[in-house]
């Protein structure tokens, strides 16, 4: 009996141990993975914000120098 049930047994505690790693492994990344990209969204938004107040400053020396 064991000849039958055997390898299907031993594949499904295989499958099993794989998806068991690949679950702490995606526990231990994921928090990492989503404080990068929050620190990358605020440094866009930053770098953007700066972009548009120095555009801004441009636009009123321009507007300054024609008065």
């Amino acid at each position: 009996m064991w000849k039958y049930v055997g390898p299907d047994f031993a594949f499904d505690v295989v499958k099993g141990m794989v998806a068991g790693i690949a679950s702490m492994a995606f526990q231990v990344v994921a928090p990492r993975t989503f404080r990068a990209a929050k620190q990358f969204r605020a440094r866009w938004a930053a770098r953007r914000a700066a972009r548009r107040a120095a555009r801004q400053a441009r636009r009123d020396a321009v507007a300054d120098d024609e008065r």
